[in-house]
């Protein structure tokens, strides 16, 4: 007898914090406020390649400047980075807001925006300034030049919902296939 009453009241016992956790949820029937997770900034860094985005329905950029009928595509973007991982290719994406071309300057000066996004899913939005060293091409030297740019973080997905930071865009440009190479150095807010 002395067991099965124990039994009975470690069960009572039980239902009883189980209400009691219940009643920390809800005060006076009303929900209380998640507690928010403080944003911490981190070091952001990554390698990144690209293709060009062949979609038919994307007109590209027109640029402006010393070469009238340049235009630049959109492109895909490639690799990895830290708090991502492998990209989903397929949605990350580098839009030419604007670019022009001085050949004074021997620069190809471009404003870009678009998303990257991690291997779950979440995503980064993203706007910046690039600058292309065009001296190889326009002195036919080389095949390749200089890109340099700071991307800004402008909020994102899922853990990414109100990210900020920016970071620095250091790499290649291949002029005969209109893609980049790039290293990315700098912080994210999460």
């Amino acid at each position: 007898m002395k067991k099965l009453t124990a039994i009975i009241l470690s069960a009572i016992l039980f239902a009883g914090c189980s209400k009691d956790t219940d009643r920390e949820t809800f005060i006076q029937g009303e929900p209380i406020q998640s507690v928010q997770t403080p944003q911490i900034t981190r070091v952001f860094n990554g390698s990144f390649s690209s293709t060009i985005n062949t979609d038919p329905g994307i007109t590209p950029m027109q640029c402006t400047g010393d070469l009238p009928g340049l235009f630049l595509p959109d492109h895909f973007l490639h690799g990895n980075a830290i708090h991502m991982g492998q990209l989903i290719w397929e949605q990350s994406t580098l839009r030419h807001l604007s670019c022009n071309l001085s050949f004074s300057t021997r620069q190809l000066t471009a404003s870009v925006s678009g998303q990257i996004s991690a291997a779950n899913g979440d995503v980064i939005y993203y706007n910046g300034n690039d600058v292309i060293d065009v001296t190889n091409l326009l002195t036919s030297q080389g095949i390749t030049g200089s890109i340099q740019g700071v991307w800004n973080i402008t909020g994102g997905t899922g853990r990414f919902e109100e990210a900020s930071g920016s970071f620095s865009i250091n790499g290649l440009v291949d002029f005969t296939t209109g893609t980049f190479s790039v290293v990315a150095n700098g912080t994210i807010t999460y």
